[in-house]
């Protein structure tokens, strides 16, 4: 009785080790090609992290991403998971030089979306006689310019949850049952670029100017870049 005791006794012990271990919060990833990539720091070593999405959902119109998970431990071991679940928690904007705006539209263009008929009003509005200037003499009380405002501003950061997972699966003595990938939009290859405009103008559509239309499209070019 004694023994069996002591053998739950380290049995659960171990268990609790694993389960409760130190917990790992975030981890930095950019874009390359397809990919999420980054790494991050635990228990004196460093480990590789790659997440590369395979499908694009909006369940509950927020975006939702599927794909591989894949970390390199500080001994090149690599292990991986499918099927993994990304959930967009928020985003941080940025101010700057914003990167190419992308209105989706079926077959997506890049670039001047105005119609003819837009580029037609301009130039008549370009040619009117310009109307004498009045003194304004109220206040202006326009927002300052900041990273959330003005006609520089653009999401820069993406904060995604990624769904519990568990440490010893993926080789990380650690605890992984929330961790949060802080995707910057900092794209330095084409494929990434084009992603870069899909992910930006995804956000426009779904939360800063709603429109479901467009968020649709933008899910099905998205789609059709992670499995190409």
């Amino acid at each position: 009785m004694i023994f069996q005791g002591a053998g739950k006794k380290r049995r659960a012990g171990t268990r609790s080790n694993v389960v409760q271990g130190k917990r790992l919060y975030s981890v930095p990833v950019w874009l390359n090609e397809r990919t999420f990539a980054g790494g991050f720091d635990h228990a004196g070593g460093s480990y590789k992290l790659v997440f590369a999405p395979s499908r694009a959902a909006t369940p509950g119109n927020e975006l939702e991403l599927m794909g591989r998970l894949t970390i390199t431990d500080p001994r090149g071991r690599v292990s991986s998971r499918n099927s993994v679940r990304a959930r967009l928690a928020s985003i941080q904007g940025a101010i700057g030089d914003p990167p190419a705006r992308r209105r989706v539209a079926t077959g997506g263009t890049r670039g001047d979306t105005s119609t003819s008929q837009q580029k037609q009003q301009a130039a008549k509005e370009s040619e009117k006689p310009a109307e004498p200037k009045t003194e304004d003499t109220r206040q202006p009380r326009e927002l300052p310019v900041t990273e959330s405002t003005g006609p520089t501003s653009f999401t820069g950061v993406m904060y995604f949850h990624l769904e519990p997972l568990v440490g010893g699966v993926l080789g990380v003595p650690a605890d992984l049952s929330r961790v949060q990938l802080n995707l910057r939009l900092v794209p330095l290859d084409e494929t990434a670029r084009t992603m870069n405009e899909l992910l930006i103008a995804l956000v426009d559509a779904l939360q800063l100017q709603p429109d479901a239309n467009q968020a649709g499209s933008i899910i099905v070019e998205l789609n059709q870049l992670f499995g190409s």
